[in-house]
């Protein structure tokens, strides 16, 4: 066999052994992630989202390197981190790890955002879903979602709620529920930190409506009473607390969700891998088990693209709720 036949054989060998291996071995992301990855969460530390985003990144790094850092970058309703995450080159190397705030309720409570929700993102994964609990202050005495609800009419001058800001999920279902029960006069007072927790606990404030990770600690420790769910049915880890909307008789449903988000124009097969990477991470029992513990639900699996419209169909369901508090645009 001559030299030219034998490289024309090597040349044909190379080509149909390429041909057989399986699809998705040439699809894999080449030597993802080259540096560190930074994921920005929008908000202060100590928070259910930063709980939730160090559980799930920490387990995704440890699979992809150990280069995975979890940022907290606070201010404007999530609105300074989501434009960093915006603005950042779209390779993989930074990632948004965020609530629906930015996406489904800042484009309706700000004239302007820094940053175009539907077309500077492309979605990731959709991580947790969120109900949250309305605890009041354990000095009032108050055992009972309907006796509040009777204490709140009868002493609206001398009430409060705290929030994490104007528009925020804690700002909008405590102002549609004192709309509910016919109090609008409690007074709502908003916060740019958790201090709004340590000033509920110190009877600053008469109720909060939250994350069951951020309450539980206080609830334990005697200091709130959890009353009631903002999900539209009881939760698995605290049935005994009826819903919201039970209580005032009336449609109330406010759950909010997490969700991981990286530059519009990264790459596909980068955005594939961390989708399945996040939902190993998800599907895990022992994340399982934090999530039942800190009160989070989990949504069914997803494809980037099923998350894309989800959160587009989302703002829809949100701007509703705005509507129902009566947040002008600022």
């Amino acid at each position: 066999m001559n030299m030219q036949r034998r490289n024309a054989l090597r040349v044909l060998t190379g080509v149909c052994g390429a041909a057989a291996l399986p699809r998705y071995a040439l699809a894999q992301p080449a030597a993802y992630p080259a540096g560190p990855v930074t994921v920005i969460v929008p908000y202060g530390s100590g928070g259910s989202t930063d709980v939730i985003a160090r559980l799930l990144v920490n387990d995704v790094s440890e699979r992809l390197g150990g280069k995975f850092i979890v940022e907290d970058k606070p201010g404007a309703a999530g609105n300074i981190g989501t434009r960093q995450v915006a603005v950042s080159r779209p390779d993989g190397s930074t990632l948004l790890y965020s609530t629906a705030t930015p996406f489904c309720i800042n484009p309706y409570v700000y004239r302007t955002l820094p940053f175009d929700p539907d077309n500077d993102f492309a979605a990731v994964s959709r991580t947790a879903k969120l109900p949250l609990v309305l605890v009041v202050n354990a000095g009032l005495g108050i055992k009972d979602a309907h006796a509040f609800v009777d204490y709140l009419r009868q002493h609206q001058k001398e009430s409060s709620f705290s929030s994490y800001g104007i528009g925020t999920s804690s700002h909008i279902a405590g102002t549609i529920f004192t709309k509910k029960i016919g109090a609008p006069g409690v007074l709502h007072v908003p916060y740019k930190d958790m201090t709004a927790m340590s000033d509920l606990a110190a009877g600053r404030n008469t109720f909060h409506i939250d994350a069951w990770s951020v309450v539980d600690p206080l609830v334990k420790a005697g200091k709130l009473v959890p009353l009631a769910v903002s999900s539209a049915e009881p939760l698995p880890w605290a049935p005994q607390l009826p819903t919201i909307a039970s209580v005032v008789k009336s449609d109330y449903e406010v759950v909010t969700w997490h969700a991981v988000f990286a530059p519009r124009k990264t790459p596909t097969d980068v955005v594939d891998l961390l989708n399945r990477e996040f939902q190993k991470t998800i599907d895990k029992p022992i994340v399982q088990k934090t999530y039942r513990e800190q009160g989070f639900l989990t949504y069914p699996p997803a494809t980037p693209k099923e998350i894309d419209a989800f959160v587009k169909a989302d703002k829809a369901r949100w701007k509703a709720y705005v509507e129902a508090a009566g947040i002008t645009p600022s």
